[in-house]
């Protein structure tokens, strides 16, 4: 396979690329500078240097691909932003794939566009749950959305098949061990765990997200199709903070505050966002979209893709507890 991949310098899009490496396909990346793609033209990618946002740059890109694997992101910014690097970067990408003659487009999806809250405790989500449509999941979730339907337009619209994989919260060595969804860090070695601690989290290993990705690369007969990644082992905020706290000695210790206290610091942050004419980086709506106890239902995926989760979730987060509590020990 001839793979070229956006977004390919990220903690996702590295391990794709070293995956794909391995199996012996030809792959091409799609880096902003030179420094960040060394260490993968150094494992044998070919590297382009270009920006979504930047049109000229992508010219002919696809060109003698066969899939190309659709991660590149803004991640965070303003509306603005988002529309020139996510919505029309994916207009571009497409476009050129399909000029290319590209067989498979696999766009990355996320799960934060769902609208948990509400759906509330208990609900079962799979992949025929809409979006939501409020427009307060912030700016990340509104142009992933559009995106996905940028990219379920362009299937059968000529040859080029296009799939579309959401990941879950991707864990694992090389990335934050501290996300929102488990808990807010207010110091070295501090944490706050508001509530019960007894959500469960849509974590995925990295190793079973890239997976997932390859499959969605591969496997004949799902094109127009969306998949929904979550790992089959459950682990809650405490759960995760337990395991975190063993594997290194007692470290973070955790602050325990009420559901409430999350939701003021939710509406302080609004209040400070409106007054500097910002996105907030948190809201009410998001708060209780992180804290609402739902089910994943990623059947489709073990059934259509086959996907299974090869590595454990939780040995995969012990590697990775151990390694920052190697990591911190020596700083």
């Amino acid at each position: 396979m001839r793979a070229l991949i956006t977004g390919a310098t990220g903690f996702v899009g590295s391990r794709l690329v070293s995956t794909l490496l391995k199996r012996g396909d030809s792959v091409r990346i799609l880096a902003r500078s030179e420094a960040k793609a060394r260490g993968l033209r150094a494992a044998g990618a070919e590297v382009r240097i270009g920006d979504l946002a930047e049109p000229n740059t992508l010219q002919g890109i696809a060109t003698g691909m066969d899939v190309v694997f659709h991660l590149g992101s803004a991640i965070s910014g303003d509306v603005a932003t988002f529309e020139r690097v996510d919505v029309q970067g994916t207009e571009r990408m497409l476009s050129e794939a399909q000029g290319a003659g590209v067989s498979r487009f696999v766009y990355v999806g996320t799960l934060a566009g769902y609208p948990l809250a509400a759906k509330g405790d208990g609900a079962v989500i799979d992949e025929r749950c809409p979006f939501d449509e409020t427009g307060r999941l912030g700016n990340y979730a509104r142009a992933k959305a559009r995106c996905e339907q940028l990219v379920l337009a362009a299937n059968g619209r000529g040859k080029l098949e296009t799939v579309i994989v959401r990941l879950g919260l991707v864990c694992g060595p090389g990335t934050s061990i501290f996300p929102p969804h488990v808990c807010r860090v207010i110091g070295s070695g501090r944490v706050i765990l508001f509530g019960k601690g007894d959500v469960p989290l849509p974590l995925t290993l990295v190793d079973n997200a890239v997976d997932a990705l390859v499959l969605g690369g591969t496997v004949p007969g799902i094109a127009g199709e969306a998949f929904n990644i979550v790992d089959d082992e459950v682990l809650t905020q405490a759960d995760y903070l337990q395991l975190l706290r063993r594997c290194t000695g007692g470290v973070p210790s955790v602050v325990r505050l009420p559901r409430a206290a999350y939701y003021a610091i939710g509406m302080l942050t609004e209040l400070a966002a409106a007054a500097r004419h910002k996105e907030p980086e948190t809201n009410r709506y998001r708060i209780r979209t992180r804290l609402t106890r739902v089910r994943w239902d990623c059947s489709k995926a073990a059934r259509l893709l086959q996907w299974r989760p090869r590595v454990s979730l939780r040995e995969g987060l012990e590697d990775a507890f151990r390694k920052f509590a190697a990591d911190r020990s020596a700083s």
